[in-house]
């Protein structure tokens, strides 16, 4: 059928399998066939020929029409355009359009007018004069013509019916063509199966020994807000990344906002300063050897310039007073230094979040009133101390041509007026922003979406644009805190929760290996307190865990790189090698990337439960192993494995049938089923080459250790 026929083409590109361009002409002819034999009509030639002059006169007659719709175009002056008599071209109008001359030109004014009376506050001359009517008046009796009521009325009717907008950009996902899943269920497949896997050939040398690496991606793991630290659950998920993973810092924020109490006053308005709970937070993570890096945030309502601009839980107006501010930081920072002395030193401070968002987000009145808060606060904790490492806020780092980072001017400032920061601080997600113009709600100069990114080095492109503008600042040795990272800020991507996320992980950290100073993933859990929770356990959450605590297939991404040896030998595609004393540990994995359209946020054929619908099924990854110049002699080889078989929660939740654990027993059931598969065997190297041989299926991750017997 051709609703069968359109909806392989689709999934044929979206796939991009090899020679799918040849699928597409296949599929072509063969919807032409269907076209031709069920539709065609029976014309002469002559008659085809007029049809196509037709058409395209209708084309150009259209596109000149909307160009000069806001100018006093006439039926007389259009006619010259097109080299017509007026007469013949009020004809053709009445022939073609179905309407008069007239009555295009008014519905294309009006269409651009609704248009401005939705997305703009300009007055109704305003918006008369910009769609090309004569006058107000004339705009106004069309307007309520085509629509009954006053310009005035319809804006304020259906601006009401407008959804209120999300406070934080969306990612774009929609399922518009899902509709055509059922026609690719008919018995035909979009694309043959490959019967060949891809080869992937390592040759490494056992000699070789090029440095010894620092494993900056285990430095940061962040967290939500500081509140969230005093929950018995999320200590336990902290607790188990600090012991298993092996983390030295923890990022959160909100360590001044109301619900820990640190700040009140008296009925005559001097501050009372409570650290009480702030205590426990700190004293939490001292007793598991973590460091905090501290946003100091949000503003206490009694300090607020603006008590009621919240954003989720958040206070994020700016202060009424920098004095007062300042007053309160110092009071913190001195209560700091003098409960866990020296420790302090090694701390990280901050002020904000991305205050290069809009004021209607965490942005200030204006760029010059944050610069301020941000020296005040600066010279704040200086003042307490000048060894206290300070750094920039965090802001969104944007990859995109022609795009000035807001950190660059902003560093510019700060070496003026003697406030440089001690690293800098960024947050990075692997998408782009949509430029829709027209919009009138920009964020960071675009509008509040974004897609995926479509290409697969998005956050390599990130890290070499970083460390190059740190060169070109003169900044080489100042540190890159990468606080916050992920391919995608939303709560709700069901790819979260999939093999695809583990394997993007290790991916993206082995290829950029302590290039940055940190590599903060976000996020420890699912459960923020930033949005009503779902039901359902795997919705598709930014978490390492559930919000049950059942650790996903990105948790154990980073628990497998966590065994990699302290010396580098080697990397390639798809592979990372290296060596602890005797034993040489090397990971494998096969990464593929999701479809085009998959990244523009159409599910297409994905469903709740079936989520690797937007991978090229051309799975497996052959690969082969020469480890040359190693002694000759037997070697026990353990691999661990990391695939939608072994150690991902969500696939094994479908595998059980796909229901909602309701039991304790259900939950640690899962959770046990959950870990990645390990095997071992021995082998021998002969002529000092050892040779292994492994087939990793799609998205899968894998763990090598070869030790001497």
């Amino acid at each position: 059928s051709i609703r069968s026929l359109v909806a392989r083409i689709i999934k044929n590109n979206a796939d991009q399998q090899t020679g799918y361009e040849l699928r597409n002409w296949a599929y072509i002819y063969e919807l032409m066939d269907v076209m031709y034999n069920n539709f065609r009509l029976h014309r002469t030639h002559a008659q085809d020929a007029q049809s196509h002059r037709h058409a395209a006169r209708v084309t150009q007659i259209a596109r000149l029409v909307r160009e000069h719709h806001t100018e006093n175009l006439s039926l007389s002056r259009l006619a010259e355009m097109v080299h017509l008599s007026a007469p013949y071209l009020s004809k053709f109008f009445d022939q073609q359009f179905g309407m008069t001359f007239l009555n295009y030109l008014t519905q294309i004014r009006l269409n651009h007018a609704v248009d401005e009376l939705l997305n703009t506050e300009k007055i109704i001359e305003d918006v008369s004069a910009d769609s090309g009517f004569p006058n107000s008046h004339a705009f106004v009796q069309a307007f309520k013509k085509e629509f009954g009521v006053l310009p005035s009325v319809y804006r304020r009717q259906n601006r009401e019916k407008q959804p209120k907008k999300k406070a934080l950009p969306t990612v774009e996902q929609h399922d518009y063509m899902a509709g055509l899943k059922k026609y690719l269920e008919s018995g035909h497949a979009s694309a043959p199966t490959p019967s060949n896997s891809i080869s992937c050939h390592i040759q490494l040398s056992a000699d070789t020994e090029t440095q010894t690496l620092k494993h900056t991606w285990r430095n940061v793991m962040p967290v939500g807000c500081a509140s969230d630290l005093l929950t018995a659950d999320i200590q336990q998920m902290v607790k188990r990344m600090r012991q298993e993973i092996g983390f030295q810092y923890i990022k959160f924020n909100g360590i001044l906002s109301d619900e820990l109490h640190v700040y009140n006053e008296t009925p005559e308005g001097r501050p009372v300063y409570n650290f009480a709970y702030i205590d426990k937070v700190f004293d939490f993570l001292m007793s598991i050897g973590l460091k905090p890096i501290i946003q100091l945030s949000f503003m206490p309502a009694l300090l607020a310039k603006d008590p009621e601009r919240r954003l989720f839980n958040y206070l994020v107006s700016e202060p009424a007073s920098l004095q007062d501010w300042s007053k309160l930081v110092k009071a913190v920072i001195a209560h700091l230094l003098s409960r866990y002395g020296s420790a302090v030193y090694s701390w990280h401070f901050c002020v904000w979040t991305q205050p290069d968002t809009p004021a209607d987000l965490y942005g200030f009145s204006s760029t010059e009133a944050f610069y301020a808060f941000y020296e005040s606060t600066y010279r704040a904790v200086k003042e307490c101390d000048q060894a206290l490492s300070f750094g920039t806020p965090p802001t969104y780092y944007i990859v995109e041509s022609g795009y000035t980072n807001w950190y660059i001017p902003f560093l510019t400032w700060c070496h003026k007026n003697g406030c440089m920061p001690d690293f800098l601080n960024f947050y990075y997600y692997d998408t782009t922003l949509n430029d829709q113009r027209g919009s009138k709600d920009p964020i960071f100069g675009f509008v509040r979406s974004m897609t995926l990114r479509d290409t697969p080095d998005g956050f390599r492109d990130f890290v070499n644009q970083v460390r190059s503008e740190r060169e070109q600042l003169g900044l080489k040795k100042t540190p890159i805190l990468l606080t916050e990272w992920n391919n995608t800020p939303s709560q709700e991507d069901l790819l979260n929760d999939t093999c695809f996320k583990s394997c993007y992980i290790v991916k993206n950290i082995l290829e950029n290996y302590d290039r940055l100073d940190s590599f903060g993933y976000w996020s420890l859990t699912d459960w923020m307190g930033e949005a009503p929770l779902p039901k359902e356990l795997f919705f598709g959450g930014l978490g390492l865990f559930t919000v049950g605590g059942i650790p996903k297939a990105s948790y154990y991404a980073l628990w497998l790189l966590r065994q990699l040896g302290n010396t580098f030998m080697g990397k390639g595609d798809g592979w990372f090698a290296t060596k602890q004393g005797n034993k040489y540990i090397i990971i494998m994995y096969n990464y593929r990337h999701f479809s085009h359209l998959y990244a523009l946020g159409e599910r297409f054929d994905m469903t709740f439960t079936d989520r690797y619908t937007p991978f090229d099924p051309v799975q497996n990854l052959d690969v082969h192993l020469a480890l040359t110049n190693i002694p000759n002699g037997r070697y026990l080889v353990r691999e661990t494995i990391l695939n939608r078989k072994s150690g991902s929660a969500f696939d094994q939740w479908v595998s059980m049938g796909a229901l909602e654990p309701d039991t304790q027993q259900e939950y640690q059931t899962l959770e046990a089923l959950s870990v990645p598969g390990c095997s071992k065997y021995i082998t021998e190297a002969a002529k000092h080459i050892l040779e292994l041989d492994a087939m990793l299926d799609m998205l899968e991750v894998r763990l090598l250790t070869i030790e001497p017997q």
